[in-house]
């Protein structure tokens, strides 16, 4: 049971940085950018950096992260995962619900969860990269079985990127709405003006603490290369696994 439970925070985790990556805006920009994920001991995962690259086009998305693509179609009402290490890729309708992928062992325990979710604008200012930003407080409390996984994010929003910031937000609420657990979040995620810069994201389970940071290194327009938004030739589908921790 104690390892289902972490296989599901995991879970979380995977939802939850997928659902605070950016989406589509109206011109093509590319976006690049590093990500630190700390070590997990109860979990045996070590540290680890990344570089990040984010491309983002009229109803489509690209997210290269390691050896891990993310595309999200919504053109298509389509979202990929491509994994270029062993050429197979996972294919989800959406929206798409969380129940209609968990395990059955793990729907008992998503339908236990008590969720609640707020964002805050705390007022404070700093300039990161030559682009002024605000931070916002997005906290996440999750209670399972009596256990609370609070989780907490400190975001970093700049409006000078020169993203199209409506159609972000429209195409950012469309991707939380492709999760219940963070209903909450989509009346709530109206308090956000501008393009997030810097996110610094914790998350406490079993007394134990795990933490990642990703920021954007530079933002520009440019057209993208034949085929970034399509999946790869010659790959394999394969169901999705949302325990696959490659993802």
């Amino acid at each position: 049971m104690t390892k289902r439970i972490i296989d599901l925070a995991t879970v979380i985790l995977i939802i939850v940085a997928l659902a605070f990556s950016p989406s589509a805006v109206n011109a093509d920009h590319v976006i690049k950018g590093k990500k630190h994920t700390d070590a997990m001991s109860m979990m045996g995962q070590p540290a680890k950096d990344e570089d990040t690259t984010t491309w983002l086009g009229k109803d489509k998305m690209r997210q290269d992260v390691g050896e891990v693509t993310t595309l999200i179609r919504m053109d298509k009402n389509k979202m990929y995962m491509i994994n270029h290490s062993d050429k197979t890729y996972s294919e989800m309708d959406l929206p798409f619900n969380l129940e209609d992928i968990l395990p059955a062992e793990a729907k008992q325990m998503l339908d236990s969860m008590d969720i609640s979710s707020s964002i805050t604008a705390t007022g404070e200012t700093q300039t990161l990269n030559n682009w002024v930003c605000q931070k916002y407080l997005v906290e996440i409390s999750v209670s399972l079985m009596g256990m609370d996984m609070p989780i907490k994010m400190d975001m970093w929003t700049s409006k000078d990127l020169g993203v199209d910031l409506k159609e972000f937000k429209e195409l950012y609420t469309k991707t939380l709405e492709t999760n219940p657990m963070f209903k909450d979040l989509i009346g709530e995620f109206e308090k956000i003006d501008g393009y997030p810069v810097l996110t610094e994201f914790s998350m406490t389970m079993m007394g134990t603490e795990q933490k990642y940071k990703e920021e954007v290194i530079s933002a520009e327009k440019m057209s993208p290369p034949d085929g970034t938004y399509d999946l790869p030739e010659g790959y394999t589908k394969t169901a999705f696994n949302p325990f696959d921790q490659r993802r």
